[in-house]
């Protein structure tokens, strides 16, 4: 618990600064400041400049300011425009109000003005503008670089780009070199038709490679059919690689076989074909073919990445090979080795060998970490896991400044008013650069507010792991006490689950469509809705908390049921979806469940069910229970001839 000194500093704090009259002071504040705002977006100017002087000191009236100004961007208030970037320097007000202006002034070909107020923009077409801005102020020299970095994007510019592109190739900038690059960026995001286009900037004598890239592409065994020793361009080596990259991809042994078979019939060595072999070695393990430690075995070690040697290792524990798995274990770096993972590894394969007391003494170095491996240490020798519990520090008086400081206090107010993009944005912004005991005292701000995804992110930035309480808040205890029992699932399981989604935020979504707490894809939520008998009316109804959790606890037990009753084979597939977990499972027989996590091929799998173990033994300490062992949720994988013949009878 934190010192009760500390405790009391803090609370008298805020029950000075929230005595009746200032709560009523601020609550009719709110109500005025709703009120201007809509006045301003309606244009009723009298009704809000009547409310306006007694908003002055309220946190959010830069945003009424800014809803005026955003109205009236015009250069007969470009002094007000600057004065307010001036005054709000650093805020994501200011960097909206830029972005107006400096739009404003593109479209109105105030070219001076523009770079005079440009700052760097994630807006494509801005910078486009701005590098326009700099060829019509006659500073080309910048210009003609700012074009060159727009130019080496592998998708299409928005055509504020287009004149500006026109002025660096009229300048003669745009060579040869720069369009195979551009060629190359686009090829990588499967640009082909902006390929096609770019073909009009090569010269003569190279169009017919782009033609064979293309080729290739389109049919990647045309590899096997080209005279490589007669291709005399540099661009040749990529397209090679690329072509063989594809045919690995579909059929990784036969691609082998056949690299082999061209590489005994053409000279190749005048290209670097190193990374043909890598991939190569990379896809047997990748997929778990019989050959992969016969090729790692072949390849010279000067070729292995730390990548390469890593999923050596992985492909000896899948075979459990362990002579040639400990072999594979000494080649890993010295910083690999050093890791929680590795040091695991070679206690387990140890163990395999039967060299019991090294084994124990690598468990133990381990020992009592925050981490799965740690915990996996602990079972392999029969130690009990235990983390040590040590609260966040910080002094009343630094809660009381952090809490004053402008950019916090808007974060405060709109986190109120249930704004919580915007109070997201102003509470990013407003802890940039500030220290650890800052951190520090903006965790337990937020833990005291219920804003707990704030809280875990300060609470990280400050380099405090060990404050269980505010990294792992019980959040919608009541949801997911009452959905998971109703499934027969544990609810630390539930909780480090969505822990890891989310961070138990309601209103977040993925760059693949997840939503909500659960993070529910809505394909995925209309067929819960479906099998419940129920009407999917919106995908934003997954971002209510109840809804996701209702959902995401059905989904995780229909997995379970689907999946060997396996917890480990339900995380992945929460994770990555049933129809990979069930390709990754071993073709025979049965594979420990360490193992075959280790070797999911996905990375961010693999993290998923180590964060979400080690989170559940978390959340078992914080709800009071006796912490459950981590083999008891980790039973061996049985393999597909087993699953097909527990179906068929």
């Amino acid at each position: 618990m934190r010192a009760k000194n500390i405790i009391a500093v803090f609370l008298t704090a805020i029950l000075m600064s929230f005595s009746q009259p200032v709560f009523a002071s601020i609550e009719k504040q709110r109500q005025d400041f709703l009120a201007a705002e809509k006045a301003i977006q309606s244009g009723l100017d009298e009704q809000a400049r009547e409310l306006l002087p007694g908003l002055k000191s309220y946190p959010l009236y830069p945003y009424l300011v800014y809803e005026d100004l955003k109205k009236n961007i015009s250069i007969q208030n470009e002094n007000r425009i600057l004065t307010f970037l001036d005054k709000y320097s650093s805020t994501p007000l200011e960097q909206r109000l830029r972005q107006d202006w400096l739009s404003y002034l593109a479209d109105n070909n105030q070219w001076t003005r523009l770079v005079r107020d440009y700052q760097p923009q994630t807006s494509q077409a801005l910078q486009c503008s701005y590098a326009r801005a700099l060829i019509e102020t006659k500073s080309k020299p910048q210009a003609w670089n700012a074009t060159q970095e727009l130019w080496l994007h592998g998708r299409s510019r928005p055509s504020a780009c287009d004149p500006v592109f026109d002025a660096w190739k009229n300048e003669g900038k745009l060579t040869t070199d720069l369009t195979w690059q551009r060629i190359e960026l686009s090829i990588d995001q499967g640009q082909h038709g902006l390929v096609r286009y770019l073909k009009r900037y090569l010269p003569p004598e190279d169009k017919p490679l782009l033609d064979l890239w293309l080729e290739v592409i389109n049919k990647p065994q045309r590899t096997l059919e080209i005279n490589w020793t007669a291709q005399n361009h540099p661009m040749a080596e990529k397209i090679l690689s690329q072509g063989m990259g594809r045919l690995l991809r579909e059929d990784t042994p036969e691609a082998m076989r056949q690299w082999q078979r061209l590489q005994a019939e053409q000279d190749l060595t005048a290209m670097n074909t190193d990374s043909i072999s890598r991939e190569i070695a990379l896809y047997l393990s990748l997929r778990k073919h019989p050959e992969a430690l016969e090729y790692f075995e072949q390849l010279p070690e000067t070729m292995m990445t730390p990548r390469l040697k890593e999923w050596y290792v992985r492909s000896a524990l899948f075979a459990q090979n362990w002579e040639q798995a400990m072999k594979a274990w000494e080649m890993l770096d010295e910083s690999q080795k050093q890791s929680p993972r590795w040091t695991y590894w070679k206690g387990r394969i140890l163990e395999e060998k039967g060299r019991i007391q090294e084994a124990t003494a690598s468990y133990l170095s381990i020992a009592n970490r925050q981490n799965y491996f740690s915990m996996l240490a602990a079972d392999r020798i029969s130690q009990p896991f235990r983390l040590d519990y040590s609260a966040i520090n910080a002094h009343g008086s630094e809660i009381i400044q952090l809490r004053s400081d402008p950019g916090i206090m808007r974060a405060i107010e709109l986190f109120y008013l249930s704004r919580i993009i915007d109070a997201r944005r102003e509470w990013i912004f407003a802890l940039r650069g500030k220290n650890s005991q800052q951190m520090k005292a903006a965790a337990i701000i937020a833990h005291d507010m219920g804003w707990q995804d704030r809280a875990i992110i300060a609470a990280a930035n400050a380099g405090e792991f060990d404050d269980l309480t505010i990294r792992f808040p019980l959040s919608y205890s009541d949801y997911i006490t009452r959905y998971s029992r109703l499934r027969n699932l544990e609810p630390s399981w539930v909780f480090a689950l969505a822990r890891q989604e989310s961070m138990f935020m309601a209103d977040v979504g993925s760059s693949a469509g997840a939503l909500g707490v659960m993070q529910i894809m809505p394909a995925t939520g209309r067929l819960i809705s479906s099998k419940l008998g129920e009407r999917f009316t919106s995908q934003y109804a997954l971002l209510c908390p109840e809804t996701s959790i209702r959902f995401g606890t059905y989904y995780l037990k229909m997995r379970k049921d689907e999946l060997q009753n396996n917890p480990v084979l339900a995380t992945a597939a929460y994770n990555a979806g049933a129809h990979r977990v069930k390709a990754w499972l071993p073709d025979n027989g049965t594979i420990a469940a360490d193992i075959w996590v280790e070797n999911i091929p996905f990375f961010e799998t693999r993290d998923y069910i180590e964060k979400v173990f080690t989170y559940k033994h978390i959340y078992e300490e914080r709800m009071g229970l006796e912490p459950e062992r981590i083999s008891a949720m980790m039973p061996d994988i049985q393999g597909k001839n087993i699953v097909s013949a527990r179906f068929e009878e």
